[in-house]
């Protein structure tokens, strides 16, 4: 009887390249086609000197850091001690953390009366709590999970405190435009996401839940600066042209001329903007005089329809 012939069957086994997962793969191509758009928008814009493009255009950058780095690090193919890999990590995500922080401050107008949580504080207490609580126990006891455990335990309290303040800060027990509530909301849910990172990353680094989680606060400030664009738009029927641009003003400089040319006057527009009286005429005093006129009656004359 003739030897039966043997039959194979190959399954083919697939492996990624890098331990990065698909779902913060997805995330990067997304942030990094915004940070396409957003340079050739700056590229070809007439007003180069727009300080908020800008701002945005950083906080895009270090969220996709962010991810690509937590994403692809740690690696033991990589030469070098496993130990700088971890630092790296760490410290991007509080520079990145600190830098949403200071770019809310100056998207709402914000002049914090408490010190605590000052720009410059906030980045002293991190990096002293940073290297005392994380760098050095990880280094001399070689275990991250205690380092982490040690660490994290500040900033998790650090951020709940802050939530609490920051909602605090913007929350006005007045009527809003429907615009400004959005903008309003939008802000504290970009905070939230923002204070789960050490929230997450205290019970370890879960990647594709912690990162998309954390990142949703780059999408909700990327939904107000559409919002705020769209906003503008709306309201450039009471405009003779496009003087925002014109006259370099910034983003609530043009949000606060089309209300000054609806003959709103300073106290609604402060309660409409969550911001102090002294702010809307600071503003105000700005606006006139890259505009060159020398008070709101002459303003509204010289660009109302």
């Amino acid at each position: 009887m003739p030897p039966q012939e043997k039959t194979y069957h190959f399954t083919p086994v697939f492996e990624y390249s890098s331990s990065m997962h698909w779902i913060v793969l997805f995330i990067c191509i997304v942030i990094g086609i915004i940070i396409i758009f957003q340079s050739v928008r700056i590229a070809f814009s007439k007003n180069k000197t727009n300080k908020t493009t800008y701002r945005y255009l950083i906080l895009a950058v270090l969220f996709l850091l962010y991810n690509l780095l937590n994403g692809l690090l740690p690696n033991t193919s990589l030469p070098g001690p496993i130990f700088i890999q971890y630092i790296t990590t760490y410290s991007i995500s509080i520079v990145m953390c600190v830098y949403l922080v200071w770019y809310l401050y100056q998207e709402f107008n914000i002049i914090t009366p408490n010190k605590f949580f000052k720009i410059k504080n906030l980045i002293w207490i991190l990096s002293f709590t940073f290297v005392f609580l994380f760098v050095l126990p990880y280094y001399f006891t070689e275990s991250l999970n205690f380092a982490r455990s040690l660490f994290l335990v500040f900033p998790t309290f650090l951020s709940i405190t802050f939530l609490i303040y920051f909602f605090m800060t913007i929350k006005k027990e007045v009527k809003r435009q429907r615009y400004f509530k959005i903008q309003t909301y939008l802000g504290l849910s970009s905070i939230f996401s923002i204070i789960l990172l050490p929230l997450l990353t205290y019970f370890g680094d879960f990647q594709p839940i912690t990162q998309p989680l954390v990142t949703m606060a780059f999408f909700f400030v990327t939904i107000m600066e559409i919002n705020s664009y769209s906003y503008r738009l709306k309201n450039t029927y009471i405009l003779k042209r496009n003087i925002g641009r014109e006259y370099n003003f910034t983003n609530r400089e043009n949000e606060i001329a089309i209300q000054i040319l609806k003959r709103k006057n300073y106290k609604d527009i402060s309660s409409n903007m969550f911001i102090s009286y002294g702010t809307v005429r600071k503003h105000a005093s700005n606006i006139f005089t890259k505009s060159n006129v020398s008070n709101k009656d002459e303003f509204i004359d010289k660009f109302k329809e």
